[in-house]
């Protein structure tokens, strides 16, 4: 195991949930700047051709954060503990995206997430990463589930 998987677990408790929490506010600047772009680019005019503007609007920010989320993940100069903590920005983002795709069925939201959460947590365990990595999706999943169950939209 090496030194850096040996931090205080308190530094890791407290700073993943703040480094996150910036990191997921930056991720909704991002994709208001990218819808705001495609708008800019798309939308030359109005009509039945532009009703697929949100599904684009959707898809690009989420290709957009996830490429982002992955820059930072394979970055070898970033500590362990700050990887785990953007680690929330593509669980945030695939959790909510299935919310707002899935939307009109309630169970299905809850069945896919469940699977995603669950195929993160192999690939976690395959991967041998450290335990703070577990914590940050399992915090984003717990808070995107109590927003659900509250039925709090985002």
């Amino acid at each position: 195991m090496s030194n850096e998987n040996r931090i205080n677990p308190i530094f890791a408790i407290i700073i993943i949930p703040i480094a996150g929490f910036v990191l997921l506010n930056l991720s909704f600047l991002i994709a208001a700047g990218t819808r705001f772009c495609l708008n800019l680019l798309l939308r030359q005019g109005e009509g039945p051709g532009f009703s697929i503007l949100p599904m684009i609007g959707h898809l690009s920010t989420f290709v957009v954060l996830l490429v982002l989320s992955y820059l930072a993940l394979i970055n070898k100069r970033i500590p362990q503990v700050f990887k785990a903590a953007f680690a929330t920005v593509p669980t945030a983002v695939l959790l909510v995206y299935t919310g707002i795709f899935l939307y009109n069925w309630p169970a299905a939201v809850y069945a896919v997430s469940g699977l995603i959460v669950a195929v993160i947590l192999l690939y976690l365990y395959r991967t041998k990463k450290p335990w703070f990595y577990y914590y940050s999706v399992l915090l984003v999943t717990a808070a995107l589930l109590y927003m659900g169950i509250m039925g709090i939209d985002i």
